[in-house]
Order: structure tokens, then C-alpha cells, then sequence
């Protein structure tokens, strides 16, 4: 996979730090609770869901969202995008918290 560097603002970095945060705590405020229980009904594979073609996809959608400033652009673009793009978001996020929940755990030991 190729390189890709993003630039965010002081502003971006704490917010994304907070969602982070929150979302450790059960708040997943990016999403609504009905989107999370959708996306979380139906069986997915992680093989598929890992490949190299959907990851580039989810690489896509969250560097724009990483690129709005205020939880309101955040959540506006989330639902402008397709129930598929929206699903898969969605456990991108969730795949990026159990990772940083895991790592935190590894470096408290």
C-alpha cells in the first residue's frame, strides 16, 4: 500500500483525539445508534473486508472526513454517503478503536 501523508490542523487533531477518547467510553458520536446496530446486524468477512481494494476505499472516505473541522460536517458527510460506504465507515471506526484500545493496553504494561 502506498504512503499517504495527511495534514490536519491543531483544531482537526484534537478533535479526532476526542472522538478517539469517547469512543473508548461507548460514545460514538460520529454515528447514529441505528446505523451502528444496521451496520453490526449483518455477517461480514474480515478477509473481505481487509482487501487491498475495500481498504483503499475506506482509506478514501476517512481522509475526507479527517479533512471536516466541526462533528456536524463530520456527521453530514457520513450520511451523505451510500449505505454501503456508510457500513463499511463504520467498521473502519470500529477497527481503528479495538486497534487503539489494544495498543493502550500493550503500552500500560
Amino acid at each position: 500500500m502506498s504512503k499517504v501523508e495527511v495534514y490536519l490542523d491543531e483544531q482537526q487533531v484534537n478533535n479526532l483525539q476526542s472522538i478517539l477518547t469517547q469512543s473508548e467510553f461507548g460514545i460514538h458520536i460520529l454515528f447514529e445508534n441505528s446505523l451502528i446496530t444496521e451496520v453490526f446486524k449483518h455477517p461480514h468477512s474480515e478477509e473481505e473486508f481487509f482487501e487491498i481494494e475495500n481498504i483503499k476505499k475506506v482509506q478514501e472516505d476517512i481522509l475526507r472526513l479527517l479533512q471536516f473541522k466541526t462533528l456536524h460536517d463530520k456527521r453530514n458527510f457520513i450520511n451523505s454517503l451510500s449505505t454501503e460506504n456508510q457500513h463499511r465507515i463504520v467498521r473502519a471506526y470500529f477497527y481503528i478503536i479495538e486497534n487503539n484500545l489494544r495498543t493502550n493496553q500493550k503500552l500500560a504494561h
